[in-house]
């Protein structure tokens, strides 16, 4: 029986949560939820077809059910590469980095609260992604809490005399509450001496819930003469001091942990080289173990080392992370989590160990056993670095759980609860706030590599097929109708090529292109072990195309002394002559002769594109906020065009009687005419535009893109305001896309920034 999606069409534009009738299988509700954001801004004409488009790319199960419903104008061919991403949603983005989130479930709904260097609390219920539904904001997203002055550095939620809260602190020592479901402002408190470091509610005599407030310092670990490291306890009510817990002196307090010690809550506090145990009714200190190899550079940093509270065998503990020497008194360096009892810190056990750069960030008690994410915690500043991976682990299991993150480095998470099942919510430097399903998510399995292009060509037998570059020094060849795969070449001498999570500047396949000379398919390829351009007879018995003085190496590298590997490369026709362009560079690849050299810098060129403006042919280059018009042949400059550096995407073809040059510039495609240096047309999207192909389709020519929120659209580019399909939307940015008419089908590519690749085989365009 066809599903009933009438709820889903004439939603308001909020989609509540009860637009889910639950009926729908839970693999559509995952895909309905990860589309939230998306549908929210959509007519409820055009919410179907994305959602379709969310099925395809991230839960294919959900397909039947949603063509059983109304089938549509695609059908997805095949897939390869990655599998899925594990289920997520972005319920809220700032203003800069994230370093604090809780979460908390009230009245039903899943609630994330998160802060940063923004100065604002954003609050935001998970599923309907339209704010917390404050009284008064029912049908339109909540407002931000706002008040702060600095940089919100902690935030928790809890319940006092049976009512929710939510408190929040900053760098510049200011405490605030509201209540989350109303909005009301509560108290507001000025701490004296240093910064609010972490928050706990916390239960003390007589069922009475305070405020637990720990003190440290920014941007120095150790107070000044007149200050002193402590936790104080606050009437969450007043804001008013109960009692204050002091550390050592000069001490300063990094994180907080609550548990309960038979009868007793016990509050746990960590400084730089110590940790204490207090008992919160009697405010005693129970212990203090000193530990004095604390990983201090994680607070230098800006990310304080995590105070991690668990259980093992019914006993409470609680996890530190410390440094290591390998050996004792060199300097290679990594970390190790070790476990101290609560009920005696003497009692300790050494856990899991990590690389430098990583480290646990949270963890607590689910279903009887640890469950902890492990990120990274160091920022080498590389725009190229791969985002941070985040791993569930439960400690004493061999498997691990790869969330792969999509973002730049993880600062702050925290655990909670989500429709009855475990959740943990992450924010990173890069603005996001995301919300995982961390009891059950997809088991990721890498079956391909990361992604780093596409690119078209037709074998010798005449059969269409797609080269597909990876985060490792191979590119795959697969069959374009059916995804098979039917070779690789490979940088290195043996064609294997290896896996690389470091640099995909140093370690990837950087560009790739393909093309006929000579009747022949060529695939050139440049990055890792090439330091240069490589010139590849796929599917040959020759791995490459040889030097003349290089005979049994099987390859030529293009590129000059430097063998620098440039991104932007290109095949094309110039009056019957075959040329490649490689960065700023135009060779021939049959005589293997340098025909033109651009006067810019190639390595700098991100993208290059053949074409014909007017009677002339061009090579068009990208150069971050501008676009280069020149004569292939001779290297003379024609002209130059401005776009939005933010953007990328570079194509040429024949549209309507003119030579169009289409550019991805920020949130829209230009279409340039490319004779007379005059735009003709801009295409909105909704994210800035990643990646752009044009092809041939029944004498028509169709624009295909892809977006930083990971949709693949299919336009027609002769009347381009009219969009024909909304073919996929990634979890991921699209990394790359093309098109090709196979046996008078239209199938459409498209490459996820992780390297998941899905085909679309179009069937009313």
């Amino acid at each position: 029986m066809p599903l009933d999606l009438t709820s889903l069409i004439e939603a308001g534009p909020a989609l509540p949560h009860g637009a889910l009738d639950g009926s729908w299988p839970p693999a559509l509700l995952r895909a309905y939820r990860r589309a939230l954001p998306r549908l929210r801004t959509l007519p409820g004409s055009e919410r179907l077809e994305f959602l379709r488009a969310t099925a395809a790319a991230e839960e294919p199960e959900a397909l039947a059910a949603l063509d059983s419903a109304e089938p549509g104008t695609w059908t997805l061919a095949w897939e390869t590469g990655e599998q899925p991403t594990a289920f997520h949603v972005c319920p809220a983005r700032h203003d800069g980095p994230v370093w604090a989130v809780a979460v908390g479930e009230f009245e039903g709904r899943t609630l994330v609260a998160s802060g940063g260097d923004d100065h604002v609390v954003r609050l935001r219920a998970v599923f309907d992604q339209s704010g917390s539904e404050l009284e008064g904001h029912s049908d339109q997203a909540a407002p931000d809490l706002e008040g702060h002055t600095a940089s919100v550095r902690a935030l928790v939620f809890g319940v006092v005399d049976g009512h929710p809260m939510l408190a929040g602190g900053d760098d510049g020592g200011t405490i605030r509450t509201w209540n989350p479901l109303t909005g009301a402002s509560g108290f507001t408190r000025d701490l004296t001496g240093g910064y609010p470091t972490a928050l706990a509610f916390v239960e003390a005599e007589g069922g009475r819930t305070l405020l637990a407030v720990a003190i440290g310092f920014y941007n120095r670990g150790y107070p000044e003469d007149d200050e002193d490291g402590r936790v104080d306890l606050l009437d969450p009510a007043t804001g008013e001091l109960v009692r204050a817990l002091r550390a050592e002196e000069r001490d300063a307090v990094l994180d907080l942990g609550v548990t309960k010690l038979g009868e007793r809550t016990v509050l746990a506090a960590l400084s730089p080289y110590e940790l204490h145990v207090w008992d919160v009714t009697t405010g005693e200190r129970l212990a203090t173990a000193e530990l004095d190899d604390i990983w201090e550079d994680m607070e230098q940093d800006g990310l304080t080392p995590p105070l991690l509270i668990g259980e093992e065998n019914g006993r409470p503990e609680v996890g530190v992370v410390v440094r290591i020497e390998h050996p004792p008194g060199y300097t290679v360096q990594s970390r190790e989590l070790v476990y101290l009892k609560l009920d005696d810190l003497r009692d300790k056990s050494r856990g899991r160990g990590f690389d430098r750069d990583q480290g646990p960030v949270a963890m607590t008690t689910h279903a009887g056993r640890n469950v902890m994410l492990v990120a990274n915690h160091t920022d080498t500043g590389k725009k190229w670095e791969r985002p941070a991976k985040a791993v569930i682990s439960h400690p004493g299991h061999k498997t691990d759980i790869d969330l792969d993150a999509d973002t730049r480095l993880i600062t702050t998470a925290a655990f909670g609860s989500l429709a009855g099942r475990l959740c943990l919510a992450t924010g990173g430097l890069d603005g996001t706030v995301q919300v995982w399903d961390a009891q059950t998510p997809h088991q990721h399995r890498r079956t391909g590599y990361g992604g780093s292009g596409l690119a078209l060509f037709t074998t010798e037998q005449g059969t269409p097929a797609l080269a597909v570059g990876t985060h490792s020094d191979t590119v795959l060849l697969v069959d374009a109708a059916d995804g098979k795969k039917i070779g690789s070449v490979g940088c290195r001498q043996s064609g294997r090529g290896h896996d690389c999570d470091i640099s995909p500047y140093d370690h990837c396949c950087r560009g790739l292109t393909a093309g006929q000379v000579a009747g022949r398919p060529y695939i050139a390829s440049s990055g890792c072990a090439s330091y240069g351009t490589m010139l590849w007879q796929p599917l040959s018995k020759i791995r490459g195309i040889a030097r003349k003085d290089d005979a049994e190496g099987g390859r030529v590298t293009f590129g000059g002394l430097d063998h620098s590997s440039p991104t932007a490369l290109a095949f094309g026709e110039v009056d019957g002559r075959a040329l490649l362009a490689a960065g700023a560079e135009v060779w021939d690849p049959v005589t293997q002769e340098c025909v033109a050299k651009l006067p810019r810098w190639g390595f700098a060129l991100s993208e290059s594109a053949f074409g014909r403006a007017g009677d002339q042919p061009v090579l068009a280059t990208r150069r971050d906020g501008e676009v280069d018009l020149w004569n292939p042949l001779t290297g003379r400059h024609i002209r130059t065009l401005g776009v939005d550096d933010a953007g990328a995407g570079l194509a040429m073809s024949h549209i309507a009687d003119h030579d169009v040059l289409a550019v991805g510039s920020g949130r829209y495609v230009h279409l340039w005419d490319a004779a007379a240096g005059e735009l003709r047309e801009w295409i909105p999207h909704t994210s800035t535009v990643t990646c752009l192909s044009l092809v041939e389709h029944d004498d028509r020519v169709l624009l295909v893109t892809g977006t930083e929120d990971g949709t693949v659209t299919l336009w027609d580019a002769a009347a381009p305001r009219r969009r024909v399909a909304v073919l996929g939307a990634f979890a991921r940015p699209v990394r790359s896309v093309a098109a090709a008419t196979i046996r008078g089908e239209l199938h459409v590519y498209g490459q996820s920034r992780y390297g998941r690749v899905l085909a679309w085989r179009v069937d009313a365009v």
